[in-house]
């Protein structure tokens, strides 16, 4: 079994990173790790970047502490966050998909857009939420 979670740091993800590896450790499945970023542009977006994999990077060390395989994924492909995880869904065969949710108003969805909303509608597998506590 393969679960993806959608990781970007915030408390959101951090609840759903901890559902993943629990759900990993109950199937025995491996996790990918994923954050979307979007295109880097200049030198001065260098260290978003490099946030975002230290980010990782620590994910994926408390994955190994806690012997669960896994594998981390910094994804820089022009898309947005929704269609970045879709799509590596899809093209790795993902069977469900943990995502974070943060409680954000109406008017807050309709301008911002909502990317677990996205995920949900169009993946191509279960798709778990968690939001804050």
């Amino acid at each position: 079994m393969k679960i993806l979670v959608a990781y970007d740091g915030s408390k959101s993800a951090e609840n759903a990173l901890n559902l993943a590896m629990e759900h990993a450790k109950t199937f025995n499945a491996s996790l990918d790790i994923i954050t979307s970023a979007e295109r880097t542009r200049t030198e001065k977006d260098l260290p978003l970047v490099e946030e975002a994999e230290q980010r990782l990077w620590q994910a994926e060390e408390e994955c190994k502490r806690q012997n669960i395989p896994c594998s981390t994924h910094l994804l820089i492909r022009g898309f947005s966050p929704g269609e970045d995880t879709v799509q590596f869904a899809q093209e790795n065969q993902v069977d469900e998909i943990v995502v974070g949710i943060r409680k954000e108003s109406k008017v807050g969805k309709l301008v911002m857009g909502s990317t677990a909303q996205y995920i949900i509608l169009k993946a191509p597998c279960p798709v778990v939420t968690v939001r804050n506590r």
